[in-house]
């Protein structure tokens, strides 16, 4: 898993998430319509997995841009921060433009509770991802 992990050029990670989420909530029908029944608030945790993947990418990426090393409440702060505020320009980008979406309160709050979750397992989760480091 070390190698796979490590193996790719710096920020990817976080690049292929930016890619997917601008184009996931820009573009007015990203994906074909399908006739699945969701749940109320079903896209609320899409937003959340989103933004959380955005958060994990760039503590994936910090560490690795560290030396694989712990990565610090400062830096574990500053994923939260910079996913969030992803999250927030993405909705007023919705609420700018004329292609049938609007800017949510609530979609936002989805992406900062994404975000959090994810803050607070990255820590561990790259410990165990990196754990088989070659001596």
């Amino acid at each position: 898993m070390y190698k796979l992990i490590t193996r790719l050029p710096a920020w990817t990670y976080t690049v292929v998430i930016v890619a997917v989420i601008c184009y996931l909530t820009l573009v007015p029908r990203p994906l074909p319509d399908m006739d699945m029944p969701m749940f109320p608030g079903a896209d609320k945790i899409v937003h959340g997995i989103m933004f959380g993947a955005l958060a994990g990418a760039i503590c994936l990426d910090m560490a690795r841009k560290r030396g694989l090393q712990v990565l610090t409440v400062r830096l574990l702060l500053a994923a939260f921060v910079i996913a969030s505020i992803a999250g927030g320009v993405i909705e007023l980008a919705q609420g700018a433009m004329a292609m049938g979406r609007g800017c949510d309160s609530w979609d936002f709050v989805a992406d900062a509770a994404g975000a959090l979750l994810a803050v607070v397992v990255a820590r561990p989760a790259i410990r165990i991802l990196l754990r088989n480091k070659p001596q």
